[in-house]
Protein backbone atom coordinates (compact mmCIF):
# COMPACT_ATOMS: atom_id res chain seq x y z
CA UNK A 1 0.00 0.00 0.00
CA UNK A 2 1.50 3.35 -1.22
CA UNK A 3 0.30 6.16 1.30
CA UNK A 4 0.28 10.38 0.49
CA UNK A 5 3.02 11.68 1.48
CA UNK A 6 2.72 15.61 0.54
CA UNK A 7 -0.44 17.74 0.64
CA UNK A 8 -3.52 16.70 -1.89
CA UNK A 9 -1.01 13.81 -3.36
CA UNK A 10 -3.78 11.44 -3.59
CA UNK A 11 -4.21 10.79 -7.10
CA UNK A 12 0.09 10.38 -7.20
CA UNK A 13 -0.72 8.40 -4.06
CA UNK A 14 -2.81 6.50 -6.55
CA UNK A 15 -0.78 6.15 -9.44
CA UNK A 16 1.96 4.59 -7.45
CA UNK A 17 -0.74 2.22 -6.13
CA UNK A 18 -1.06 1.31 -9.56
CA UNK A 19 2.37 0.75 -10.77
CA UNK A 20 2.48 -1.25 -7.58
CA UNK A 21 0.37 -3.96 -9.39
CA UNK A 22 3.37 -4.15 -12.03
CA UNK A 23 5.91 -4.99 -9.74
CA UNK A 24 7.20 -1.12 -9.91
CA UNK A 25 7.97 0.05 -6.36
CA UNK A 26 7.30 3.78 -6.14
CA UNK A 27 6.11 6.80 -4.04
CA UNK A 28 4.08 9.41 -4.97
CA UNK A 29 6.98 11.77 -4.13
CA UNK A 30 9.70 9.97 -6.83
CA UNK A 31 6.52 10.09 -9.03
CA UNK A 32 6.23 14.05 -8.91
CA UNK A 33 10.15 15.09 -8.59
CA UNK A 34 11.11 12.67 -11.71
CA UNK A 35 8.76 14.20 -14.10
CA UNK A 36 9.53 17.84 -12.58
CA UNK A 37 6.16 18.44 -11.17
CA UNK A 38 7.38 21.52 -9.30
CA UNK A 39 8.25 23.33 -12.02
CA UNK A 40 4.99 23.14 -14.03
CA UNK A 41 2.59 25.40 -14.18
CA UNK A 42 -1.06 25.69 -16.42
CA UNK A 43 -4.00 27.29 -16.78
CA UNK A 44 -7.23 25.72 -17.49
CA UNK A 45 -10.54 27.34 -18.30
CA UNK A 46 -9.60 30.30 -16.19
CA UNK A 47 -8.60 28.47 -13.43
CA UNK A 48 -4.24 28.16 -12.47
CA UNK A 49 -3.01 24.82 -11.53
CA UNK A 50 0.35 23.64 -10.07
CA UNK A 51 1.58 20.73 -8.15
CA UNK A 52 -1.20 17.66 -6.93
CA UNK A 53 -3.87 19.58 -9.29
CA UNK A 54 -1.67 18.33 -12.50
CA UNK A 55 -3.42 15.15 -12.76
CA UNK A 56 -4.95 14.27 -15.60
CA UNK A 57 -3.26 11.66 -17.96
CA UNK A 58 -1.11 14.45 -20.27
CA UNK A 59 1.09 15.24 -16.65
CA UNK A 60 1.25 11.56 -15.85
CA UNK A 61 2.44 10.47 -19.17
CA UNK A 62 5.59 12.76 -18.37
CA UNK A 63 6.17 9.97 -15.50
CA UNK A 64 4.51 7.06 -17.31
CA UNK A 65 5.61 6.93 -20.85
CA UNK A 66 9.51 6.52 -20.20
CA UNK A 67 8.52 3.73 -17.88
CA UNK A 68 6.64 2.17 -20.92
CA UNK A 69 2.78 2.71 -19.38
CA UNK A 70 0.34 5.04 -20.19
CA UNK A 71 -3.15 5.87 -18.20
CA UNK A 72 -6.14 5.69 -19.98
CA UNK A 73 -8.94 8.18 -18.81
CA UNK A 74 -13.00 7.95 -20.19
CA UNK A 75 -15.69 10.19 -18.67
CA UNK A 76 -18.57 8.03 -17.91
CA UNK A 77 -21.69 8.57 -15.84
CA UNK A 78 -22.61 7.71 -12.61
CA UNK A 79 -25.27 4.45 -13.46
CA UNK A 80 -22.44 2.89 -15.72
CA UNK A 81 -19.62 2.71 -13.11
CA UNK A 82 -20.72 -0.54 -11.66
CA UNK A 83 -20.90 -2.04 -14.95
CA UNK A 84 -17.80 -0.50 -15.51
CA UNK A 85 -15.45 -1.65 -12.76
CA UNK A 86 -16.64 -5.40 -13.11
CA UNK A 87 -14.89 -5.39 -16.58
CA UNK A 88 -11.29 -4.71 -15.19
CA UNK A 89 -8.89 -5.20 -12.17
CA UNK A 90 -7.56 -2.41 -11.13
CA UNK A 91 -9.06 1.35 -11.87
CA UNK A 92 -8.33 4.80 -10.11
CA UNK A 93 -11.33 7.39 -9.74
CA UNK A 94 -12.36 9.95 -7.27
CA UNK A 95 -14.98 9.43 -4.54
CA UNK A 96 -16.24 10.80 -1.07
CA UNK A 97 -14.74 8.81 1.43
CA UNK A 98 -16.55 10.93 3.45
CA UNK A 99 -19.22 13.80 3.54
CA UNK A 100 -16.55 16.48 3.48
CA UNK A 101 -13.80 14.27 1.98
CA UNK A 102 -13.21 13.51 -2.21
CA UNK A 103 -10.42 12.26 -3.11
CA UNK A 104 -8.97 9.20 -5.35
CA UNK A 105 -8.92 5.83 -4.57
CA UNK A 106 -8.46 2.78 -6.15
CA UNK A 107 -10.91 -0.14 -7.22
CA UNK A 108 -9.47 -3.33 -6.24
CA UNK A 109 -12.16 -6.36 -7.38
CA UNK A 110 -15.00 -7.33 -5.52
CA UNK A 111 -15.43 -9.61 -1.72
CA UNK A 112 -19.19 -10.72 -2.50
CA UNK A 113 -21.26 -8.13 -3.48
CA UNK A 114 -19.50 -5.30 -2.24
CA UNK A 115 -16.84 -3.31 -4.17
CA UNK A 116 -12.89 -2.91 -2.58
CA UNK A 117 -10.97 0.12 -2.83
CA UNK A 118 -7.56 0.97 -1.77
CA UNK A 119 -8.15 4.55 -0.05
CA UNK A 120 -4.81 6.65 -1.22
CA UNK A 121 -4.56 8.44 2.33
CA UNK A 122 -1.89 9.70 4.91
CA UNK A 123 -0.31 6.52 6.64
CA UNK A 124 -0.80 8.29 10.00
CA UNK A 125 -5.13 9.17 9.32
CA UNK A 126 -7.87 7.67 10.51
CA UNK A 127 -9.16 6.96 7.74
CA UNK A 128 -9.24 3.22 6.78
CA UNK A 129 -6.58 1.23 4.46
CA UNK A 130 -9.56 0.05 2.58
CA UNK A 131 -13.17 0.75 1.66
CA UNK A 132 -15.64 -2.01 1.26
CA UNK A 133 -19.32 -0.11 -0.14
CA UNK A 134 -22.50 -2.02 -1.89
CA UNK A 135 -23.38 -0.70 -4.69
CA UNK A 136 -25.88 1.72 -3.39
CA UNK A 137 -23.13 3.05 -0.99
CA UNK A 138 -20.62 3.55 -4.25
CA UNK A 139 -23.05 5.18 -6.09
CA UNK A 140 -24.27 7.43 -3.59
CA UNK A 141 -20.82 8.63 -3.10
CA UNK A 142 -20.19 9.46 -6.80
CA UNK A 143 -20.48 12.44 -8.82
CA UNK A 144 -22.84 12.19 -11.26
CA UNK A 145 -20.36 12.18 -14.09
CA UNK A 146 -17.01 10.26 -13.36
CA UNK A 147 -13.50 10.43 -14.87
CA UNK A 148 -11.99 6.83 -14.67
CA UNK A 149 -8.24 6.14 -15.09
CA UNK A 150 -6.49 2.48 -15.76
CA UNK A 151 -2.99 1.98 -16.31
CA UNK A 152 -1.49 -0.02 -19.31
CA UNK A 153 2.24 -1.08 -20.60
CA UNK A 154 3.08 0.54 -23.72
CA UNK A 155 6.08 1.22 -25.98
CA UNK A 156 8.41 3.38 -24.13
CA UNK A 157 8.57 7.20 -25.39
CA UNK A 158 10.94 9.85 -23.98
CA UNK A 159 8.52 13.15 -23.13
CA UNK A 160 9.75 17.05 -24.05
CA UNK A 161 10.24 18.02 -20.83
CA UNK A 162 11.89 21.21 -22.14
CA UNK A 163 8.14 22.47 -24.09
CA UNK A 164 6.58 21.74 -20.66
CA UNK A 165 9.10 23.55 -19.00
CA UNK A 166 9.35 26.99 -20.96
CA UNK A 167 5.42 27.03 -20.98
CA UNK A 168 5.31 26.56 -17.28
CA UNK A 169 7.50 29.46 -17.11
CA UNK A 170 5.20 31.38 -19.63
CA UNK A 171 1.99 30.90 -17.28
CA UNK A 172 3.83 31.63 -14.11
CA UNK A 173 4.52 34.95 -15.29
CA UNK A 174 0.94 35.36 -16.76
CA UNK A 175 -0.51 34.81 -13.59
CA UNK A 176 1.64 37.10 -11.82
CA UNK A 177 0.16 39.74 -13.79
CA UNK A 178 -3.19 38.29 -13.16
CA UNK A 179 -2.53 38.84 -9.40
CA UNK A 180 -1.85 41.93 -9.80
CA UNK A 181 -4.24 43.30 -12.02
CA UNK A 182 -6.66 41.28 -9.32
CA UNK A 183 -4.92 43.55 -5.97
CA UNK A 184 -5.71 46.52 -7.81
CA UNK A 185 -9.25 46.49 -7.21
CA UNK A 186 -11.37 46.67 -4.00
CA UNK A 187 -13.38 42.77 -4.25
CA UNK A 188 -16.24 41.31 -2.67
CA UNK A 189 -15.48 38.51 -0.31
CA UNK A 190 -17.43 36.28 -2.56
CA UNK A 191 -14.90 37.80 -5.10
CA UNK A 192 -11.75 36.99 -3.12
CA UNK A 193 -13.10 33.22 -2.03
CA UNK A 194 -13.01 32.57 -5.59
CA UNK A 195 -10.39 33.68 -6.68
CA UNK A 196 -9.02 31.42 -3.68
CA UNK A 197 -9.06 28.92 -5.62
CA UNK A 198 -9.05 29.82 -9.60
CA UNK A 199 -6.11 32.10 -9.40
CA UNK A 200 -4.10 31.83 -5.26
CA UNK A 201 -3.96 28.24 -4.80
CA UNK A 202 -1.52 27.59 -7.71
CA UNK A 203 1.28 29.73 -6.01
CA UNK A 204 0.27 30.10 -2.75
CA UNK A 205 -0.85 26.43 -1.38
CA UNK A 206 0.21 23.75 -3.73
CA UNK A 207 3.23 26.29 -5.40
CA UNK A 208 4.38 26.16 -1.72
CA UNK A 209 4.14 22.55 -1.52
CA UNK A 210 6.12 21.96 -4.37
CA UNK A 211 8.82 24.34 -3.02
CA UNK A 212 8.83 21.81 0.15
CA UNK A 213 9.84 19.17 -2.18
CA UNK A 214 12.45 20.56 -3.17
CA UNK A 215 13.80 22.02 -0.20
CA UNK A 216 13.35 25.75 -1.80
CA UNK A 217 12.94 27.24 1.84
CA UNK A 218 14.15 30.86 1.04
CA UNK A 219 11.16 31.19 -1.73
CA UNK A 220 8.83 29.24 -0.24
CA UNK A 221 9.14 31.24 3.14
CA UNK A 222 8.27 34.34 1.29
CA UNK A 223 5.03 33.21 -0.43
CA UNK A 224 3.95 31.48 3.15
CA UNK A 225 4.12 35.05 4.78
CA UNK A 226 2.08 36.44 1.84
CA UNK A 227 -0.07 33.33 2.21
CA UNK A 228 -1.17 34.12 5.39
CA UNK A 229 -1.74 38.36 4.77
CA UNK A 230 -3.87 36.65 2.23
CA UNK A 231 -5.83 34.08 4.61
CA UNK A 232 -6.09 36.61 7.44
CA UNK A 233 -7.80 39.17 4.75
CA UNK A 234 -10.30 36.21 4.09
CA UNK A 235 -11.41 35.81 7.10
CA UNK A 236 -12.36 39.69 7.73
CA UNK A 237 -14.83 38.66 5.01
CA UNK A 238 -15.37 42.78 4.05
CA UNK A 239 -14.66 44.46 0.71
CA UNK A 240 -10.86 44.75 0.30
CA UNK A 241 -7.82 46.15 -1.95
CA UNK A 242 -5.02 43.05 -1.51
CA UNK A 243 -2.75 45.74 -2.71
CA UNK A 244 -2.70 47.24 0.67
CA UNK A 245 -3.65 44.13 2.65
CA UNK A 246 -0.45 42.06 0.63
CA UNK A 247 3.24 42.56 0.97
CA UNK A 248 3.20 42.42 -2.82
CA UNK A 249 6.69 43.44 -3.42
CA UNK A 250 7.11 39.86 -1.70
CA UNK A 251 4.91 37.83 -3.54
CA UNK A 252 6.66 39.04 -7.12
CA UNK A 253 9.88 38.78 -5.71
CA UNK A 254 8.78 34.67 -4.82
CA UNK A 255 7.06 34.35 -8.34
CA UNK A 256 9.71 35.89 -10.11
CA UNK A 257 12.34 33.97 -8.39
CA UNK A 258 10.22 30.91 -8.92
CA UNK A 259 10.00 31.46 -12.44
CA UNK A 260 14.14 31.77 -12.71
CA UNK A 261 14.15 27.84 -11.04
CA UNK A 262 11.97 26.46 -14.18
CA UNK A 263 14.04 28.38 -16.46
CA UNK A 264 16.84 27.15 -14.85
CA UNK A 265 15.34 23.15 -15.92
CA UNK A 266 14.55 24.28 -18.79
CA UNK A 267 17.74 25.32 -19.96
CA UNK A 268 19.38 22.18 -18.58
CA UNK A 269 16.48 20.51 -21.20
CA UNK A 270 17.35 22.17 -24.33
Amino acid sequence: MKYMTFNSSCSYAGLANLLAFYDIDVSDREIALDMGLPYLFAKDQGKYLAGPMLQSEEWFHLFLRPLGFILREKEILRNQVTGYLQELEHVMLGIRVSPGSKHAVIYDGREGEKYRFLNNKWENSEEPDTLLLSEEELLNRLDDKVMVAVLERAAREEVDKWYYYEKSAVTLEQLLQDVEKFCAIERSPEELRNAMDTLFRAILLDGITMLELLSETEISQKLKTVQSQLLAAVRENCDVRLDCALDLNLLQEGIREYCCLIRKQDYFFR
